[in-house]
């Protein structure tokens, strides 16, 4: 990872910035909006969850061929004020605070080679909750700041239930999240060879 995602955004910024509560509770997914990324299955996960966190908002940063689909998704699910579209946002800037904005970054993608969303919301302190193929694996095996869950979206739901009601593990697994991700920073991997 590049040691420019290291540096904290700022989620209170990025949440004024899109009219978002402080207190309000945030997931977050920050990606290509294809269909391979399993989007829709965490729209699923969203409708269980709103049921008993009423408050619950769910952010898709960036674009691609699937968001029309999912759009006609969240109106069929009645979903349209726990759901939000944001665009691409700038790689130097609102990234960084949109990451930073969420209390959860959530993950459901099948086909990852490599998983780096993961590494740049936990570069934010931001803990994890996804399920683990492919490349994904490599990065949520032995990490401490993530929480896996099987592609099944009633369990998915309520992994990211616990998280949003226990401030006290979702404050460690951030915690964790950090320094898991700092020990896959350029910087570190540049320290590791020199010595």
């Amino acid at each position: 990872l590049s040691n420019e995602l290291y540096k904290p955004g700022n989620g209170l910024a990025f949440r004024k910035k899109f009219v978002i509560s402080p207190e309000r509770p945030v997931l977050i997914h920050i990606g290509r909006v294809a269909h391979e990324k399993n989007i829709g299955c965490l729209l699923q996960m969203v409708d269980i969850l709103r049921q008993s966190v009423p408050d619950l908002l769910f952010i898709i940063a960036g674009e691609g061929p699937a968001q029309k689909h999912l759009v006609g998704m969240v109106k069929s699910l009645g979903l349209q004020h726990h759901v939000q579209f944001t665009g691409n946002l700038d790689r130097d800037t609102e990234l960084l605070d949109c990451y930073r904005a969420g209390d959860v970054f959530v993950f459901g993608s099948r086909t990852e080679t490599q998983g780096l969303v993961l590494l740049e919301a936990m570069a934010q302190a931001v803990p994890v909750v996804s399920i683990a193929e492919l490349g994904t694996i490599d990065i949520l095996h032995n990490c401490k700041g993530a929480i896996v869950s099987p592609e099944d979206t009633h369990t998915f739901a309520a992994r990211v239930k616990t998280l949003l009601s226990n401030r006290e593990m979702r404050q460690q697994l951030a915690d964790d999240a950090h320094i898991y991700a700092q020990t896959r920073s350029a910087r570190h991997f540049a320290e590791k060879t020199i010595r």
